[in-house]
């Protein structure tokens, strides 16, 4: 069953038609990405005149806790937040990037289990990776298939998985943080007060049009009396 987990990310709090966060293992992505970039220095050894065996293990880091993945209403959000490069002076920092992918363009949705070694049989292969495809990805280039967009790292990449699916069949997955009309399903207990509050009070919009309609009903119903009356006297 599709379920949004637990999370610690609060990047994305505030966000409209948040459904749910989904955490990469920031931790293990670093560790394994320096353990790799580490391994591959012999092969580039012009980049030890640039100083980037000084500058590596905090460019990983950088970059990896920059990046952050939502499912709303509109479709799967993905976010790679402003962050710092190379030596990490300001002229260098590399801007904000987001993008959405509508549910309604998914064509496909896969998790590929971790598996084999990364680099020369010695740094073993750890991240899952969940490949997001539409009908205008495919088709390959230097790094393989190409996708819409590729997630490496999630915490729960089944469940994220399963709630992108659920979402496409107009399904709101357990947990979510919000409802919509278009969705169905029911949010948890935990965020019915959070919604009740952010929802407009319908009775209190309704009020003054319902009072509104009861008043021409009854001046409709004095005339047909008034009416009806005369024509009984005639």
């Amino acid at each position: 069953m599709a379920y949004v987990p637990e999370c610690k990310d609060t990047f994305f709090e505030g966000e409209p038609g948040l459904v749910g966060v989904f955490e990469y293992d920031y931790d293990e992505i670093i560790t394994f990405r320096q353990k790799l970039g580490c391994a591959q220095l012999p092969l580039c050894p012009c980049s030890i005149l640039w100083c980037h065996p000084c500058f590596l293990m905090q460019n990983i880091e950088w970059d990896t806790r920059a990046r952050h993945l939502a499912l709303t209403i509109d479709g799967i959000k993905f976010v790679h937040d402003k962050r710092k490069t190379m030596c990490g002076l300001s002229c260098t920092d590399a801007g904000k990037e987001s993008k959405t992918v509508p549910y309604d363009k998914i064509t496909d949705c896969d998790v590929e289990e971790p598996a084999g070694t990364a680099f020369c049989c010695c740094i073993q292969n750890v991240l899952h990776k969940v490949s997001i495809d539409t009908a205008s990805s495919g088709g390959y280039s230097d790094h393989g298939t190409k996708h819409e967009l590729e997630i490496e790292g999630l915490k729960h990449p089944h469940a994220f998985k399963q709630s992108v699916w659920a979402m496409k069949r107009g399904e709101m997955p357990e947990n979510a943080l919000c409802q919509h009309p278009a969705f169905t399903g029911v949010a948890s207990s935990a965020a019915v007060p959070t919604l009740l509050a952010a929802a407009p009070k319908q009775v209190d919009m309704n009020t003054p049009l319902l009072t509104e309609i009861r008043d021409e009903l009854k001046k409709l119903n004095k005339n047909l009396s008034s009416r009806y009356g005369s024509a009984d006297k005639d």
